[in-house]
């Protein structure tokens, strides 16, 4: 039975279930959804190294090693040098089922055993986890073998894309905030996905796609961005975001509202954009806080001005979750409003 669970779900399955009781699991997902990346950031942020083996283009000697003679009546293995001998680190076989059933199971003895032939896993190295397509992604796969399926002791658990753990993502990685407020408005208006689609026209939208092209597409002038984007994603989704850009023309200066420049409140009052607009200043908050979070009591001054408590909540929320709660504790003006707003952190938190 797999288990579908969001990106920050699988994090804290990752570090519970691999890092501390050293049981392998299997990740299942669509194209694109983020499955290597997430794997890549929980193992790294845990000083682990990461060894990624697209076994599709390994063969068994790659593996196994090539027998050569050892003295007149034994033989032994010469190995790819790319196998740990020392340190602490993970095996990460992506896109698993793409490789022959032969080599899925020679992955089977080394999650099983420890070891391959005479080669024996390190102690540092004895995490495995195994990720790939769906079936209904109907990528080039092979089947796997059930005695592969039962060495996922720790579970096997489809990554499903949500917007609310992307953003948390997306503001930790310095995706455009005009881009994650605008996948949000989406995500919530539009009866169509935007985050994870298969569109119409061939186009197929994942969490990659926009974290890569489009956030990149964003950042050059205007006169290439219209083309660029529509190779990207279409014309109709490209058409669409340029109107929402377009729309927030009263688009906020983050960096002159933390130095205590709190006009654009006052400009936006009458705005009809104006919840989206400050959604864009929130995002643009935890990516300053994300970097250094000693501009807490900054970006809390400024919070304030907004004066909607739904929207400090929401807030308050998203930067628990991205920065954690302990700059919260030292933070003089969050003391100011411990009453008023602490149960909201302690819950974004947990």
């Amino acid at each position: 039975m797999v288990s579908k669970v969001n990106t920050m779900e699988l994090e804290k399955i990752i570090e519970e279930v691999v890092i501390k009781k050293k049981l392998p699991i299997m990740i299942w997902g669509g194209v694109g959804v983020g499955k290597s990346e997430l794997v890549h950031d929980v193992f790294k942020r845990n000083g682990f190294e990461v060894l990624d083996l697209r076994l599709a283009y390994y063969e068994e000697t790659d593996l196994l090693g090539i027998p050569v003679k050892d003295g007149n009546d034994g033989f032994k293995f010469l190995k790819y040098n790319m196998l740990p001998k020392d340190g602490k680190g993970v095996f990460f076989f992506d896109e698993l089922t793409h490789a022959k059933p032969h080599i899925q199971g020679l992955i089977f003895q080394l999650i099983l055993d420890h070891k391959i032939e005479d080669y024996n896993v390190p102690e540092g190295w004895q995490y495995f986890i195994g990720a790939s397509n769906r079936v209904s992604d109907r990528s080039i796969s092979y089947e796997m073998p059930s005695g592969l399926k039962t060495r996922f002791l720790g579970g096997q658990y489809e990554l499903v894309p949500d917007i609310e753990s992307w953003k948390i993502w997306a503001l930790k990685h310095n995706i455009n905030p005009i881009l994650i407020s605008f996948l949000e408005y989406q995500e919530k208006n539009d009866s169509n996905p935007w985050l994870f689609r298969y569109d119409n026209d061939g186009v197929i939208l994942t969490p990659r796609l926009w974290a890569t092209g489009v956030n990149y597409a964003l950042s050059l002038p205007e006169n290439l961005q219209k083309k660029i984007l529509e190779g990207i994603i279409g014309l109709n989704n490209t058409a669409t975001l340029i109107a929402y850009i377009k729309k927030m023309k009263k688009i906020p200066n983050v960096d002159s509202i933390l130095k205590g420049d709190y006009r654009w409140f006052d400009e936006i009052q009458n705005d009809e954009n104006k919840i989206d607009l400050v959604n864009i200043l929130i995002n643009g908050f935890t990516q300053r806080l994300t970097s250094n979070n000693s501009l807490l009591d900054n970006v809390l001054k400024a919070l304030w001005n907004i004066k909607q408590d739904e929207i400090i909540i929401s807030a308050l929320t998203t930067f628990v979750k991205t920065i954690g709660v302990k700059p919260f504790l030292s933070s003089r003006e969050f003391d100011e409003h411990y009453k008023q707003y602490s149960k909201y952190i302690l819950e974004g938190w947990q």
